[in-house]
């Protein structure tokens, strides 16, 4: 699509229908698959990746270890100036342990999935999501000790439990994460609310609806993975027991009933409830043997097959989905996958340990089109009374503003369609901050300083 071949009133209209036929390209020839890390980056075993929204090029690979998780950080990922850095943190055989997904947050937070019932006693079903902070000053390097008794635990920013063998998560808006509780057999909403302080363990401001006609059934040592179609209220869903793809909803369904928290996994916990008659259906539900990563992109969604290798293709805007084709990797293990913001897939695989970058010449991507409507500037920064934004919005769609401290916390929300917005900061705490700018076609974040 060249500049100037139609009006910006059009744009948006135009280039949806050019995405939603992009990815079939790949079921052409001239795909490439480029490795970008192995064991020599310390993936030792893969299971999920996911890029930091806002930061270009920066990408999470989580391993899930025998007894916790760690990440390797790629930074310029798949650039000739391309590093990585290995991180596990200190509480990692809790708030980490048997880590099978991973989620970033367009606030500076990220979601990690534990599959595992309980690090207790047998009985305990003490577990579920944890929340963590993608600031690398922050990740694995706040308050590391070994437990010693009086101190905060790790840097982890929350955990929520009520949801053992955690398989899939994905992120929805702020510090509210989707989740695939494996052991009740759920989807569940948890809403992290405020997060306590750094390693802190206040779980009372903790908001979890359970979606109790949403059945899934856990694969055991085989993720779940999600994907959130946040524009069309769709959450994609691998249910691997099964073998199908499940999409739901996510603004359908009224509340049901006040849920207690078991005895077994007891927490004060804000709201507590299920969440019934949500629309449901089953779009995939043949074809695949042990489906696991799955990513959206306009119409389309990509799913990789454990047990085969391949990728598979469907078009979503029908229903059933339609099966475009599949693409071999060669090699089976393949676990997570994420479609980037130039189409291309990238994805991990467990058995070879590698994170590997599909590219085909002929996919055109979102930033060689829409980059610049997504890029602002901050001033002055530092600020002390008063910060600017200065938005580059060449679609005028409405954008929003979100300003966050660095524990993931919203201190203000805002929309823009215009060129600059203003936020009043004289009532704010000295310290260092993230404004996230958001809209249909991404995520762009930048931080600042109060002082």
């Amino acid at each position: 699509m060249k500049k100037g071949l139609f009006l910006l009133l059009q744009l948006s209209i135009s280039y949806v229908a050019l995405a939603q036929s992009e990815l079939d390209k790949y079921l052409t020839a001239s795909n490439v698959f480029k490795v970008i890390g192995s064991t020599s980056n310390n993936l030792t075993a893969p299971h999920d990746l996911d890029f930091v929204p806002g930061r270009p090029g920066e990408l999470w690979v989580l391993n899930k270890e025998s007894g916790g998780g760690s990440v390797v950080i790629f930074f310029d990922a798949g650039k000739p100036t391309q590093f990585s850095q290995f991180r596990r943190d200190s509480h990692n055989d809790h708030f980490m342990v048997n880590a099978v997904a991973i989620s970033m947050g367009n606030n500076g937070t990220f979601c990690t999935a534990q599959e595992i019932k309980n690090t207790g006693s047998a009985s305990s079903t003490f577990m579920g999501p944890a929340l963590w902070s993608s600031d690398t000053a922050i990740f694995a390097r706040i308050n590391q000790n070994n437990w010693v008794s009086g101190q905060p635990l790790g840097s982890h920013l929350d955990m929520l439990h009520q949801s053992p063998f955690g398989m899939g998560v994905a992120h929805d808006t702020g510090n509210v994460y989707w989740y695939f509780d494996g052991y009740n057999g759920n989807i569940c909403k948890y809403q992290f609310s405020t997060p306590h302080e750094i390693g802190g363990d206040d779980h009372s401001d903790g908001r979890i609806y359970r979606y109790t006609g949403v059945t899934v059934t856990r694969k055991p040592n085989m993720p779940s993975h999600l994907a959130l179609d946040k524009q069309n209220n769709w959450l994609y869903i691998v249910d691997g027991g099964s073998g199908k793809i499940l999409r739901l909803k996510t603004n359908s369904g009224v509340k049901g009933s006040t849920l207690t928290v078991p005895t077994t996994a007891g927490e004060p916990l804000a709201v507590y409830e299920s969440v019934i008659n949500a629309t449901t259906e089953t779009i995939v539900s043949s074809g695949l043997t042990s489906p696991c990563g799955i990513d959206y992109r306009s119409g389309r969604i990509v799913v990789s097959d454990n047990a085969d290798g391949k990728l598979y293709i469907y078009d979503v805007t029908t229903t059933p989905a339609t099966l475009k084709g599949s693409i071999s990797t060669g090699a089976s293990g393949v676990m997570g996958l994420r479609i980037d913001d130039n189409n291309r897939i990238w994805f991990v695989n467990k058995t070879t340990k590698e994170l590997i970058r599909l590219e085909n010449p002929n996919v055109v991507g979102v930033q060689e089109n829409m980059v610049s409507s997504m890029s602002f500037s901050v001033y002055p920064n530092p600020a002390t009374t008063t910060l600017s934004i200065e938005v580059n919005n060449q679609t005028k769609e409405s954008l929003a503003i979100s300003m966050s401290d660095m524990t993931g916390r919203i201190i203000y929300s805002g929309s823009t369609n215009g060129s600059t917005h203003n936020i009043d900061i004289s009532h704010y705490t000295k310290g260092v901050y993230l404004i996230a700018l958001s809209g249909k076609y991404g995520v762009a974040v930048q931080k600042v300083v109060i002082q």
